[in-house]
């Protein structure tokens, strides 16, 4: 793993970041937190949901998961997440389930990663404002 800043470059791209504070009003919260704030929330059900559906064989279960996953990590910035949710998608999609247990391993340390480094953003950001 590399050093300080160069993490979060790896786990999620701040231009992503970037482009939602872009669409921040004054006085308004601060939109990263709250977009943040809800793939927090919800994503750790949606990796449940994916490692639960490799496990019982689901394919549809799993194809319908990962392409939530997908969707949501990328509107954080997660592209690495999105990527992994997205192979993981195409397995279910496809009903071809070879290898999938492996890369949902993958994907939950990606995911990890990005719930770490996401809470810290937050967390930076909040005291920025105080």
């Amino acid at each position: 793993m590399k050093e300080g800043g160069d993490v979060f470059s790896d786990v999620i791209d701040r231009s992503v970041l970037a482009s939602l504070r872009e669409l921040q009003d004054e006085g308004d919260p601060d939109i990263v937190a709250e977009v943040g704030g809800l793939f927090i929330k919800h994503s750790p059900d949606k990796v449940n949901a994916i490692m639960q559906s490799v496990e019982n064989d689901d394919a549809k279960g799993l194809h319908m998961a990962a392409h939530s996953l997908k969707s949501s990590s990328a509107y954080v910035g997660a592209m690495r997440l999105s990527a992994l949710a997205k192979e993981l998608e195409m397995m279910g999609r496809s009903n071809s389930l070879g290898g999938a247990k492996e890369l949902s391993q993958r994907l939950k340390t990606e995911f990890m990663q990005v719930m770490t480094v996401l809470e810290a953003e937050i967390n930076e950001q909040s005291k920025g404002r105080l």
